[in-house]
């Protein structure tokens, strides 16, 4: 702090201080009248009527003469203010950053974190007037009230009065950049104020270099963590399932409050809903599973919710599952191979299954049966399973190891010689693993053993395969020989296939268990597909585009609860594109075709908003900051607070109090008298 004088010419009345000294010293009392006999009474009132005296009381001398020199103080006007304040005529830039994120939309008292910042940015622009600001918001997208800083105030505030929070997570690294090249382009002082909750989750390892001739200002506007509920995903299983195939839907639901918490959680599949109650430790979290079965092929949009808190923002998530009609089996094997007969007789039955050779096929292939590979190109078939195709490859007896290294990206090859062909008149028979998901309708034992039958003929193959890192064994013979082992990858599994189809070499399809083992083997191993094609995050554009002239003026769109959403439309090499004119909000959002829905898009509120907790402290970026104070005294004392009220009111304290003890004092001597 510094302490400066707005009228030094008037210093001088500080010597004002000396008079109540003087007036004790050289002041005359009239002596009374005494009647007296001797010269000694005479002699006494000299004394005491001398022109120059010692002081007698001394506490009324002390009070007078500060009185007096605080009412000399407060004339030069002295006026304090803060060692990083701009000095007098020095121009001075300031950049306000508020945080708009989702976080600052929990409610404190009587408002939110949001209004409290605004409110607080009015008032420190109010009180230190800077020769030009800006105002730049946290959000998704930072932007700037101005293109460059500017003196428009006024306008500033108004947009902070009218300004609300967005559900987004906010973007701290583009936010400081923005407003640090501003202040880079600005002379004399500059400032950066910072109002924010510094949610912890957002904030605790954002560490940005500021330059030194910065002076930074914060406000923590968050001083408690509300406790919130949230459901912080939603996952289908499988993300593209079959027409009449069983989806499971897994939510998962956080409690961030010290105390434990029942809630109930619904799920809503397209106005079918069904319901669950779980209960979350503190600061824990619960998962809940949903079974349901789509009956048609068409995008099937799902929410999940919980019951209603205080943040009711991440109360529900949204996800969209793409129901297919159909799965597309290529099969690369000889047409009159017994397993080919084998597998266009299940494609009959099971009505979700196409099969067709790999040169005949009208899209890519979600699966690929490979029988018998003799180890060609084992880099390109590796390369069909990394583009999403499932590989179910069966071995010949002449496929050499190394090529099965390369197929299913081993480093090093399995131990043990080739594969040796072996045929054994009675056969193996051959069990499951229960772990694998492809095993899970036959846990319970109802429908007896998947893999039923005995197996005539089978490939040597070396036990450790099982071992492999990764490795998910389905089925092995009863000697530990791999029967059937899931090597996944980035995008689609490799399958190892060691059990015979051909009829004459085994009687597992005479089982009944042969037709829903086959089913499961092929839904549970297909290609997940990808979890998030049908998500958007907030604040980010929603777009649709159609090559199809007869779209053009037909399409629209429907955010949450069905409210219609603006739309520009333009041309572009790939046909029409339209595209909202407000950022994405959480919700479910539908697109459509003169009124028939044709796709859905889920916005979910962002998983790291709803940790309401702040930092202990307002972060420091490693550099001194004026967080200290608030925002208001800090405006104050940038511009000079003023001290004379403070004098003058000092003053008139100290002449009082030096009164009532004068007057106290002479009532005490007249009643001794």
């Amino acid at each position: 702090m510094s302490l400066l004088l707005q009228h030094p010419a008037l210093f001088g009345l500080l010597a004002l201080a000396c008079l109540p000294v003087l007036v004790h010293l050289l002041s005359r009392a009239r002596p009374p009248a005494y009647r007296f006999s001797n010269i000694d009474f005479l002699r006494r009132v000299m004394r005491r009527t001398a022109r120059i005296r010692r002081p007698k009381d001394w506490l009324l001398l002390a009070l007078r003469t500060v009185a007096l020199l605080a009412l000399a103080a407060a004339f030069i006007s002295p006026f304090l203010v803060s060692k990083d304040a701009a000095l007098p005529g020095e121009k001075t830039t300031v950049i306000l950053l508020v945080d708009r994120s989702a976080s600052m939309v929990a409610r404190e008292g009587a408002g939110s974190r949001f209004e409290t910042a605004c409110a607080k940015a009015t008032r420190y622009l109010e009180a230190s007037r800077p020769s030009a600001a800006n105002l730049i918001w946290i959000d998704a997208e930072p932007d700037a009230a101005f293109l460059e800083p500017g003196p428009n105030l006024d306008f500033l505030t108004d947009l902070l009065k009218q300004a609300e929070p967005r559900p987004e997570p906010g973007a701290l690294a583009a936010a400081f950049d923005l407003a640090l090249r501003q202040l880079a382009q600005a002379s004399g002082r500059r400032e950066l104020v910072i109002l924010s909750d510094f949610q912890a989750t957002a904030w605790r390892n954002f560490a940005p270099k500021l330059p030194p001739n910065v002076t930074v200002r914060t406000e923590r506007i968050a001083s408690s963590a509300p406790p919130n509920l949230a459901v912080t995903s939603l996952i289908p299983q499988p993300t593209e399932p079959v027409s009449g195939q069983d989806l499971t839907v897994l939510a998962r639901v956080r409690n961030f409050s010290a105390d434990p918490v029942r809630t109930q959680l619904t799920l809503d599949a397209d106005g079918a809903r069904q319901s669950q109650a779980i209960d979350l430790p503190a600061w824990g979290e619960a998962e809940a599973a949903f079974t349901l079965r789509p009956a048609s092929a068409a995008p099937l949009p799902l929410t999940v919710r919980t019951e209603a808190d205080a943040f009711p923002m991440d109360d529900s998530r949204h996800a969209v599952v793409r129901v297919r009609d159909s799965l597309q089996l290529a099969l690369d094997l000889p047409a009159d191979a017994p397993e080919a007969r084998l597998l266009g007789k299940i494609a009959d039955v099971l009505p979700w299954l196409e099969i067709s050779a790999p040169s005949a096929a009208t899209r890519p292939p979600d699966l690929r049966f490979v029988s018998p590979w003799n180890g060609e190109n084992p880099a390109a078939l590796r390369k069909s399973a990394l583009s999403g195709c499932t590989l179910i490859v069966r071995p010949a007896a002449s496929c050499p190891t190394a090529a099965l290294q390369t197929l299913l990206g081993l480093p090093s090859a399995p131990e043990g010689a080739n594969p040796t062909l072996e045929t054994s008149p009675t056969g193996w028979p051959v069990a499951p693993e229960e772990s694998h998901s492809a095993i899970h309708l036959f846990r319970t034992g109802d429908f007896g053993n998947p893999f039923a039958g005995t197996f005539r003929e089978r490939l040597r193959l070396a036990r450790s395969l099982s071992e492999i890192a990764g490795a998910r064994p389905i089925a092995s013979y009863a000697d530990g020989t791999p029967a059937l082992i899931e090597f996944p990858t980035s995008a689609a599994p490799i399958l190892l296939w060691n059990l015979p189809l051909d009829p004459a070499k085994t009687d597992w399809p005479t089982q009944g268990v042969f037709l829903p083992a086959i089913a499961e083997i092929l839904l549970r191993t297909r290609p997940l597909g990808s979890a998030d094609s049908s998500q958007v995050l907030p604040g980010s554009p929603l777009v649709w585009t159609s090559a199809d002239s007869s779209h053009n003026g037909a399409v629209t769109l429907l955010g949450p609860e069905n409210k219609p959403v603006g739309l520009t439309e333009s041309t572009t090499p790939d046909g029409t594109l339209w595209q909202a004119r407000q950022p994405a909000t959480p919700g479910l959002h539908r697109w459509q075709i003169s009124g028939q829905t044709i796709d859905f898009v889920a916005v979910n509120f962002p998983e790291s908003e709803s940790d309401l907790r702040p930092l202990a402290e307002s972060p420091a970026f490693g550099k001194k900051v004026s967080g200290t104070d608030s925002l208001a005294r800090q405006a104050a004392l940038s511009q000079g607070l003023p001290l004379w009220p403070w004098l003058a009111a000092a003053a008139l304290a100290f002449l009082a109090l030096e009164s009532l003890i004068h007057s106290r004092t002479h009532k005490d001597a007249r009643l001794k008298t």
